[in-house]
């Protein structure tokens, strides 16, 4: 058990693992969802609904 109380080496450079952080950040992050917008109801609907 004291492979598992050691500190991992890091395998990659910093400039992959900024990367790598980015896409995962990205990856997670919800995009923006577009503002609905406001529709006016056709004329036809206004003749059925009378």
């Amino acid at each position: 058990m004291k492979a598992a109380n050691k500190p991992a080496s890091p395998q990659i450079p910093a400039h992959q693992a900024l990367a790598l952080l980015e896409q995962a950040w990205a990856y997670y992050t919800p995009e923006p969802v577009p503002a609905a917008q406001e529709e006016q109801p056709d004329l036809f609907q206004y003749a059925n609904a009378a």
